[in-house]
Formats: structure tokens, C-alpha cells, sequence
């Protein structure tokens, strides 16, 4: 997990991740929520 980390910011690449661990996903910039196929909050970080 941690290698995806590095090489997304080392490259400046987009890296598209689905989860559902919540530490995981805090660790993102950006999160968008969905259940039921329907998004729910969308969170950005700056």
C-alpha cells in the first residue's frame, strides 16, 4: 500500500483506490462517499 503512496506522489500520478477501511481512505485528498450507488459527501482536503 504504502509503494502506491510513493509512486503516486514521486510520478504525480492519479491513483483511484475503493475502500472500505476509513484510515485507509484518510489518507486521500479526496474521498467521495457512495452507498446504494448514490454519493453521499464528497470531502477535499487542501
Amino acid at each position: 500500500m504504502e509503494l502506491m503512496f510513493v509512486l503516486n506522489r514521486e510520478l504525480g500520478t492519479k491513483l483511484v483506490l475503493v475502500t472500505h477501511d476509513r484510515a485507509i481512505a484518510s489518507r486521500y485528498a479526496r474521498c467521495i462517499t457512495i452507498e446504494a450507488g448514490r454519493v453521499l459527501e464528497t470531502v477535499i482536503e487542501l
